[in-house]
């Protein structure tokens, strides 16, 4: 192998995890690391579960610097990839030649023009800064304030969930009429559903048809014509992999049971940006912490064992797992919920414990999902397979 080394584009989950594995299996050359956020590497899980309730500050949740792992760290993004030559362009016009590039850049929110327009009353809360903006701007007396939540996903759940017990009033917006029934099954999300009607105002099963920012409130109309006034609004409809450096648009990059980009040689995706098939070709992407530091881990191993001879580390296992805590309750999953994947509900022997487990068509188990069942989650866990 020469000297060009291996660059990581991202320094988040999936990135820090590759790096550190790296080093941890025994490589020596030069490892390089791209940050596209002005901030150090941090914990993205505590942005909206620490940092917007003041339990910590952004400087806390940073991860162990880069100079632990004997790695480069370059504060700026990826332009694009000469692939053919194996060579990477920056946005502050460097350029980095490589023996393999790891895609590590995550997911961003739904692109939204409209946040843009009214910055201090609009937010998304995907980074620490979004956190740290929303917290500056919602002020230490909750009591006073009306925010509207647009999309009950994990993002919207948790964050109506908190602002709920802080104080403030909460009007919680969701396309769909029971949210989360894709990521958690359709008893589990009936569920949840019923906690927020019983603390928050609900409106599921409605859209926004206009967004207005007046002076002194923000105006939401619903598509049944129903206005919402509220001071602030947060927007979570969901994410889309950062991927248009290297991709056309943000449609995410390919990859193969090794996490071998499908497109692009010596190019290898973890995390949030990369877009997995089943065996019968269904695409999908998984957007979690743990399973980001397990893709990262995962593909520098296979980086090694394309470039040294290491060992093949196989196909790599999604079954991994994410927590969401909704007004005091735990839900939790673990594996890959596909599009066509069947539910089967289990008896807990506790009525207020729910336990969900999917099947793919030929009845092989893909994930379980729990509330409140944390003991029967882990127990069912072990009889994930492959999708």
């Amino acid at each position: 192998m020469n000297q060009q080394g291996i660059v990581i584009v991202g320094a988040g989950a999936a990135g820090m995890s590759a790096a550190t594995t790296l080093r941890a299996e025994g490589f020596k050359g030069p490892v390089t690391l791209i940050n596209g956020e002005p901030h150090q590497p941090y914990n993205r899980t505590l942005v909206n579960k620490a940092v917007l309730p003041g339990l910590l500050t952004e400087e806390q949740i940073t991860q162990p610097g880069a100079h632990a792992l004997e790695a480069d760290l370059i504060q700026t993004r990826a332009a694009t990839v000469d692939t053919e030559n194996s060579v990477l362009m920056l946005e502050d016009g460097r350029s980095l030649p490589y023996a393999a590039l790891i895609a590590s850049t995550g997911s961003a929110p739904r692109p939204d023009d409209r946040i843009s327009a009214a910055p201090d009353r609009l937010f998304h809360l995907h980074t620490a800064n979004d956190a740290a903006r929303l917290r500056k701007q919602l002020g230490k007396n909750l009591a006073s304030k009306t925010v509207t939540v647009l999309g009950a996903g994990f993002i919207g759940a948790e964050t109506a969930s908190f602002l709920a017990e802080a104080g403030a009033r909460v009007h919680l917006i969701s396309r769909s009429a029971t949210p989360l029934a894709a990521a958690l099954g359709t008893p589990i999300a009936q569920q949840i559903a019923e906690l927020h009607r019983l603390n928050v105002n609900t409106y599921f099963g409605q859209d926004i048809t206009e967004l207005s920012v007046e002076p002194a409130h923000v105006g939401a109309t619903l598509s049944n014509g129903q206005v919402l006034e509220s001071d602030l609004v947060v927007i979570a409809h969901g994410t889309v992999p950062s991927s248009a450096w290297i991709t056309e648009g943000d449609t995410g990059i390919g990859v193969d049971s090794r996490l071998r980009a499908l497109s692009h040689e010596r190019v290898y995706a973890a995390g949030g940006v990369a877009l997995h098939a089943t065996s019968v070709g269904q695409l999908y992407r998984i957007d979690h912490w743990d399973a980001a530091v397990a893709q990262g881990a995962h593909a520098a191993r296979a980086v090694l064992h394309d470039l040294t001879g290491a060992p093949d580390p196989g196909p790599y296992t999604p079954d991994t797992g994410f927590t969401l805590t909704v007004h005091g309750h735990a839900a939790a999953a673990y594996g890959t919920i596909l599009p066509s994947s069947q539910e089967r509900h289990y008896e807990t022997g506790d009525p207020d414990a729910v336990l969900t487990s999917f099947h793919d068509p030929g009845g092989a188990m893909t994930a379980v999902a729990g509330l409140d069942a944390f003991f029967e989650l882990l127990a069912a866990r072990s009889e994930i397979t492959i999708p």
